[in-house]
């Protein structure tokens, strides 16, 4: 499946790809497009040479994982891991699902090998223990929703007409929000509709 790239996103994260010392945070307003930019990550990864089976992605909200609330249960899915060598990339979407998630991570840092990137809301993650319990061990890369740049670079990727009036095309971003889902709705009522729904479950 074809990604869209969040160009400065990744930017700003790449020189972090191979540091296992600290963890990468991920976070942004709902429906911003952080699952996606780390599905991106993971596929650099693989593009670069590194093996899939070095790779491990765990998506907290999707079926299988879903029930995977506790520090126990998370470790013990990440357990195996241990048995590959060399540096492993664990990807953890979402993983304010599981309540004290932190020191799970940490533990896992701190054995070495472990290069980690997590994603999860700001409400969830700048209220948790992140701060205390991770500190000057984690960096934090907070995502926006799309700049009219990108807004309209992402038109191009899914061949949708951008206007050559950008005052018109202005006026469209600011109705869309930004949020990248939106784009995939053909009609303006549809994608009011949906960002309207995100906003009201983000506040």
């Amino acid at each position: 499946m074809r990604l869209f790239k969040h160009k400065d996103c990744l930017e700003k994260i790449r020189g972090f790809y191979h540091d296992d010392g600290v963890i990468k945070v991920l976070t942004g307003v709902r429906q911003c497009g952080k699952s996606c930019l780390m599905q991106t990550i993971a596929g650099e990864l693989e593009e670069t040479g590194i093996r899939e089976d070095h790779i491990i992605y765990l998506d907290l909200d999707r079926y299988g994982f879903y029930s995977v609330k506790t520090p126990d249960q998370l470790e013990a899915l990440i357990e195996p891991a241990l048995k590959i060598g060399g540096m492993k990339y664990l990807f953890i979407d979402e993983v304010q699902n599981v309540e004290g998630f932190e020191e799970v991570v940490n533990e896992f840092r701190a054995e070495g090998g472990f290069s980690i990137f997590v994603t999860g809301s700001n409400s969830y993650l700048l209220s948790s223990e992140l701060a205390t319990k991770l500190t000057g061990r984690y960096v934090e890369f907070e995502m926006q929703t799309l700049s009219f740049k990108e807004y309209r670079e992402m038109k191009r990727f899914l061949g949708q007409e951008v206007d050559p009036n950008p005052v018109a095309e202005l006026d469209r971003y600011i109705l869309e929000g930004g949020f990248p889902k939106a784009l995939g709705y053909p009609k303006m009522a549809d994608k009011r509709a949906y960002v309207s729904s995100v906003i009201r479950e983000i506040f």
